[in-house]
């Protein structure tokens, strides 16, 4: 498959996956403290954790059926960008500091995934 038309498709599994990883975060603050086994139904029935989980779910899919046309070792890191998209949604939707740090470790994963996607 030509770089020109996996790069949209990982683009939207990874942003899909970093919306994830929100509306888990979401769900998981609104939780009461778990204080029984039972509690843990809870989790099941705050809509954020499922959506969260199912947003999870479709790009592992996209994932499963890219793996049948693509090397892995190719698009293992280009679903790295999730871990550049989750801190930039982190700062709007939850208002999280990023460190100077963690700047610079997401630039050399924008760095990484640039080299590995022109190979």
């Amino acid at each position: 498959m030509p770089i020109i038309l996996l790069l949209p498709i990982v683009f939207l599994g990874a942003l899909l996956s970093a919306f994830g990883g929100i509306l888990l975060k979401w769900g998981a603050v609104e939780l009461t403290p778990m204080q029984r086994p039972t509690d843990l139904l809870l989790i099941f029935l705050n809509w954020k954790i499922m959506a969260g989980l199912f947003m999870y779910f479709v790009p592992a899919v996209m994932w499963i059926l890219l793996l049948r046309k693509v090397e892995l070792s190719l698009l293992q890191p280009l679903m790295s960008m999730v871990y550049v998209i989750t801190p930039l949604l982190a700062i709007y939707f939850f208002n999280e500091q990023v460190t100077v740090q963690r700047w610079a470790g997401i630039a050399i994963i924008v760095a990484g995934v640039v080299v590995i996607s022109r190979s």
